[in-house]
């Protein structure tokens, strides 16, 4: 996900135009027109005065009902087409409106389900908060954006979100929030006891073993222990990453008052075998 420059909202990374304020996003190249005779601007302006503008009110006020309100329309999934320009036509913001209302969604919704039973399993099901956007495009492109949010207690916590649309770009970003630590060992005590759950979640989501790296990252933050005790972390903190391949681990380190906070992140690619 980025956020819109203009009205902030939450879109797609691939987004070329925001779907709420209408704002063309980096790297979007707007149509060329034509320059028009001398006078022949009128004609045009009295068209759409009179016809198209009408017109424009009555799909502006539909598209932010659908948008802002939740109403969804029925849609069909059909074979997606490559292109340079995109408009969201269709949006849901939960996974039973969107495998309700949208035809052909089925696999889609099926291998989301596979996956977060899977998930389950690792960590639980009492405190997973679960979030969705499923957008679909006028050329039939499919935007997903997923995010998890998991407490396993009042100390530890997790975050998942991922992205992915048909035309195979995707995005994993995976979070281990440690608060209250008292001392930075304890810290990568704690860490270094969930390296396998860790590794089995993010595993779930890109197929790799992705041990070897948070390892590294960990034993990192061992390493330089020591040297971080003795600086004076502002409320940004100190970062250290380690990156390998497409993947990237790093580990934050915040300090408030006599305690440490602790963020452990995992970037990579998913498997998308698994969700298309």
């Amino acid at each position: 996900m980025k956020k819109c420059p203009k009205c902030h909202k939450n879109i797609p990374s691939n987004a070329k135009v925001c779907p709420y304020c209408g704002t063309p996003q980096s790297g979007y190249q707007p149509m060329k027109r034509t320059p028009k005779r001398k006078y022949a601007f009128i004609y045009p302006i009295l068209i759409i005065a009179f016809v198209f503008l009408p017109m424009g009110i009555s799909y502006f006020f539909a598209f932010n009902t659908l948008s802002d309100s939740g109403i969804n329309q029925t849609a069909t999934l059909k074979t997606y087409t490559k292109s340079n320009q995109e408009t969201v036509v269709y949006q849901y913001d939960s996974l039973k409106e969107f495998s309700k209302n949208v035809k052909n969604s089925k696999k889609y919704v099926n291998k989301i389900n596979n996956m977060e039973s899977s998930l389950e399993k690792i960590v639980g099901t009492k405190n997973m908060d679960s979030e969705y956007l499923f957008q679909i495009t006028n050329n039939n492109n499919l935007y997903v954006s997923v995010q998890y949010d998991i407490s396993l207690d009042k100390q530890n916590t997790m975050s998942i979100s991922y992205d992915y649309d048909l035309s195979k770009e995707s995005q994993l970003q995976f979070e281990y929030h440690l608060n209250d630590i008292q001392q930075l060992d304890d810290g990568y005590q704690q860490l270094n006891q969930q390296v396998t759950k860790i590794n089995q979640i993010i595993t779930l989501f890109n197929e790799k073993d992705n041990q070897e790296l948070i390892q590294k990252t960990l034993n990192d933050l061992k390493n330089n222990e020591a040297e971080i005790t003795k600086e004076t972390l502002s409320h940004y903190g100190k970062g250290m990453t380690q990156s390998k391949g497409n993947d990237q681990s790093s580990i934050r380190i915040f300090n408030y008052k006599d305690t440490y906070r602790l963020k452990f992140s995992y970037d990579s690619n998913l498997n998308l075998e698994k969700f298309i």
